[in-house]
């Protein structure tokens, strides 16, 4: 795999390509300069699976965005599952070249640039490397400080160099720097001291990006650090994922190049290390990042709290004037261990906003009920309302007579009328986990199967649609002559599109394929006032459920082939749904 990810453009919104590729995951970050996507060599971002072709597609940039354009491939270019030869790019979009996946995220560029790292290996591990056990610095923090309140300033100089004291101890091997290094991190860099700091800033940030900014701002406050980088771990998948960087200077238009060895030893053993003359170390000196960087010293602190790693925070130096010492490696510590109980609650912060959001969205269209199971399903409520294919069975319903009718009635009346009617239809299609499209005028549409997969969605639109025939004929029992109601219903099953689509603007969950124009046009052309008339598909799926009736078969406009619809007469004696 080849990626070469340049700088953005300007200082406005960046452009990001994120997809997997032989087990793991990538983010490519696209640049002024178009981009070649393919399987030559020749590409910017080079994709090894057949289904993509040698040169499959260009994204470029200009004034209005980024613009994706298939040339001539193989397999074309679906942006959200649609097929197109040139389309623009949004924040949300799904690219399927072939197989392969891309998904694309237009936003702000972070004031420390998205992290791009390369990872490198390294071999002959022979010497040891100075180390911090961070369960015991964990532990030893924790009696200091809750993790929701700010620890207080030491009282005194002795209290500060008594907590510099307990650190220097946890350091077990290696070389202890000689001049006072427990009175010097005590003085300067104390944890307690890094608490007051570290709980205003840490803990402020809005989003977990802001708060992986904030924790690399304040590394470079509080070391001499020339380069940096966090990368939060995936325990489950094993991976490490590059989210923020920067240097002294600023933003480095190149990625950051630090060694795998450094990266798995601090998850695995869950220490920090030293690597005090990188050149020297033949542990870590001879990976080729450190010598063509030449890099001569370098840190590397897990983000670790309650025996579990969720990252881990580097740094290095290029000048040979002033290397990291053991005071330096026990701030970085203390900073790790503090990032990660930021980094916990950021976590936590976005996942419930994110359920929040995909609350109030699902609720539009779905019951309590439904809406509870999406939500409390791991990782469905995030793809639950993401555009793919699926099959769904599709009901539309239109009151026959009514415009005549409202012709008749002050226009509170109407209203009052339709949300009386509508009211009792909605709970219908919610007591069968059906959802709820769309009103239209006097009419409704709803589909069942989505987003929550249902192995009888036929059988249910189906109940719901005699439910609503059954309540409309009960309510005119008791209504007025002239304001007697009808309806027509329309169902169809099959194969459609069905997820948010629209523009970045507006967006509606719904659904859209040719098993949706056939349930509508069954609706307007067949049906006939108080009937429910179904397409052959829900009647091949409906296994004798219902009693229906073939009727003649019809060429529906828009359709070339003939259809044959049925009506519904009722419910078999041993329905399979009561």
């Amino acid at each position: 795999m080849n990626e070469r990810p340049e700088g953005a453009a300007g200082n406005g919104p960046v452009c990001r390509l994120r997809y997997r590729s032989e087990g793991e995951e990538h983010e490519l970050i696209v640049g002024e300069d178009p981009l070649l996507i393919g399987r030559a060599p020749d590409c910017g971002l080079t994709l090894q699976h057949e289904s993509v072709s040698r040169h499959h597609a260009r994204v470029s940039h200009s004034r209005t965005g980024w613009m994706i354009t298939d040339l001539d491939s193989k397999n074309g270019i679906k942006i959200n599952t649609f097929r197109t030869a040139q389309q623009r790019l949004n924040d949300g979009d799904r690219i399927d070249l072939g197989t392969m996946r891309l998904n694309v995220s237009i936003g702000p560029a972070p004031s420390t640039s998205p992290a791009r790292v390369v990872f490198e290996d390294s071999r002959d591990p022979r010497l040891q490397t100075e180390f911090i056990d961070m369960d015991q610095l964990d532990s030893l923090l924790s009696q200091r400080q809750s993790a929701s309140e700010p620890a207080p300033i030491p009282a005194s100089s002795a209290e500060a160099d008594r907590a510099g004291e307990s650190l220097t101890e946890l350091v077990p091997s290696g070389r202890t720097n000689t001049r006072q290094s427990g009175s010097v991190w005590a003085e300067h860099l104390g944890p307690l001291r890094l608490f007051s700091e570290a709980s205003e800033a840490l803990l402020a940030g809005d989003s977990l990006n802001e708060t992986l900014e904030q924790i690399l701002a304040l590394v470079f406050n509080n070391l001499p650090a020339e380069r940096g980088v966090i990368c939060l771990y995936d325990e489950e998948t094993d991976t490490s994922e590059p989210k923020v960087m920067r240097t002294r200077e600023g933003v480095p238009g190149d990625p950051i190049v630090i060694s795998t060895h450094i990266a798995n030893d601090v998850i695995q053993h869950k220490q920090s290390l030293l690597v005090r003359d990188a050149p020297q170390d033949d542990r870590y000196g001879s990976a080729d990042s450190i010598i063509r960087l030449k890099i001569r010293t370098a840190m590397c602190a897990p983000l670790y709290r309650d025996g579990r790693v969720a990252g881990f925070i580097y740094v290095d130096r290029q000048r040979p004037d002033r290397p990291f010492e053991t005071e330096h490696l026990q701030a970085l510590s203390t900073i790790a261990v503090l990032s990660a109980v930021a980094v916990e609650q950021a976590t936590l912060r976005e996942g419930i906003r994110r359920e929040q959001e995909s609350r109030a969205r699902l609720s539009r269209y779905s019951s309590p009920a439904v809406v509870e199971r999406i939500v409390q399903a791991p990782g469905m409520a995030g793809r639950a309302m993401v555009a793919d294919e699926g099959e769904v069975s599709v009901l539309f319903a239109d009151l026959t007579g009514f415009t005549s009718m409202a012709e008749r009635m002050a226009a509170a009346e109407v209203v009052q009328l339709l949300n009386q009617v509508f009211e009792r239809f909605t709970e219908a299609v919610f007591a069968l986990d059906g959802t709820l499209d769309k009103f239209r005028g006097d009419g409704m549409m709803a589909f069942f199967g989505a987003p929550l997969q249902l192995h009888d969605h036929a059988e249910r639109a189906v109940e719901v649609a005699l439910r609503m025939q059954e309540m409309l004929e009960e309510r005119n029992q008791y209504s007025p002559d002239a304001r007697q109601l009808s309806m027509r219903v329309g169902i169809n099953s099959g194969v459609v599109v069905v997820g948010d689509i629209g523009s970045p603007q507006r967006k509606d969950y719904t659904v859209i394929g040719d098993a949706v124009n056939i349930a509508s046009r069954l609706e307007s052309f067949v049906a006939k006032p108080g009937q429910v008339v179904i397409g052959h598909e829900t009647h091949r799926l409906l296994g004798g459920a219902f009693h229906c009736r073939a009727l003649e078969e019809v060429r529906l406009r828009g359709k070339r082939q003939v259809v044959r619809p049925y009506l519904v007469l009722g419910r078999s004696e041993n329905p399979r749904r009561a």
